[in-house]
């Protein structure tokens, strides 16, 4: 849509000179100078209005954001993952009070991203306050290249603020396999 402005605002220059200006072979016409002073102008408050769209596109993502998770109830789940030696992980779903909110299944780079301490937000939604019940579920492989499947509930109480569920998973090195945990901060 903005080619199409910009090409609209050319023709329009170019139409504002006159056809004996163009006719010319040599030397530049004063015509031909003030379309191209004019097409300069057009083309530096077109780039000016770019970036007007990209803040504002920031604050209204910022106001969406503030308007569909507020902060009473807002909830937030992460995802963690402390070692993997034992565990390569490859999905997780996510069911809040019995219903699945979430599934995703992790890249490369995001596993690589993880194991190098990253946390990834997993899913923000709105929890009124209360008794709520969490329950995730982890595949991938585990010790000697087997499929392994792992899961954890959680029941917790939603206070009054806006609070966060973090999904660890973490190696024990005593039993050598994985082992998740699911903390409420």
């Amino acid at each position: 849509m903005q080619s199409h402005a910009i090409i609209f605002l050319f023709a329009l220059v170019l139409s504002s000179v006159s056809s004996s200006a163009w006719g010319k072979s040599k030397g530049t016409t004063s015509a031909e100078e003030q379309a191209l002073t004019t097409l300069k102008n057009i083309s530096s408050n077109v780039q000016k209005l770019k970036e007007d769209v990209v803040v504002l596109n920031k604050d209204l993502k910022l106001m969406e954001e503030t308007l569909l998770f507020p902060s009473s109830t807002k909830y937030s789940v992460f995802v963690s993952l402390s070692s993997g030696q034992f565990f390569t992980l490859e999905s997780v779903k996510l069911k809040i009070d019995g219903k699945l909110v979430v599934t995703h299944v992790y890249s490369e780079n995001q596993r690589q991203a993880l194991s190098r301490g990253g946390i990834q937000k997993l899913y923000v939604t709105n929890l009124n306050e209360g008794k709520h019940n969490a329950t995730a579920f982890f595949t991938g492989v585990g010790p000697s290249g087997r499929a392994y499947k792992l899961a954890k509930t959680l029941d917790f109480e939603k206070g009054s603020a806006g609070e966060y569920l973090e999904l660890a998973i973490g190696d024990d090195g005593s039993a050598q396999e994985p082992i998740v945990r699911i903390k409420q901060w």
